[in-house]
């Protein structure tokens, strides 16, 4: 077994990321996608994620987001596992900055930092 990580930057507050991964899994979930970082085996074969976890951490003034996965499974769904991983947190980023956008949040970022 396999732990794959991966994270992106955010220049977001945590709680609004924490509401946004919500937001972004159900309708990910929508569109054929999972419904928590654990019901990711959609991303490849039967099996090869195993089970997973989503961190929000506060770096200064961005957040890191970071996914880990335990993955098993031959090289070749590890590595789709992490090219699937690291285009869905890309995506998430893009949502995040399309909604931080829309609702102003970028205010609540300043009053954290503060």
């Amino acid at each position: 077994m396999e732990t794959i990580s991966e994270s992106i930057r955010a220049d977001v507050p945590p709680r609004f990321a924490d509401r946004m991964w919500s937001e972004f899994v159900y309708r990910s979930r929508s569109a054929g996608r999972p419904r928590s970082i654990a019901d990711a085996r959609w991303w490849v074969d039967e099996g090869a994620a195993e089970n997973g976890s989503v961190a929000f951490a506060r770096e200064g003034d961005h957040l890191r987001v970071t996914v880990a996965l335990q993955c098993g499974g031959s090289s070749e769904e590890v590595s789709r596992t992490r090219d699937h991983l690291r285009h869905d947190l890309e995506s998430y980023r893009t949502f995040l900055d399309e909604r931080c956008e829309a609702t102003h949040c970028r205010g609540e970022v300043r009053q954290v930092a503060a």
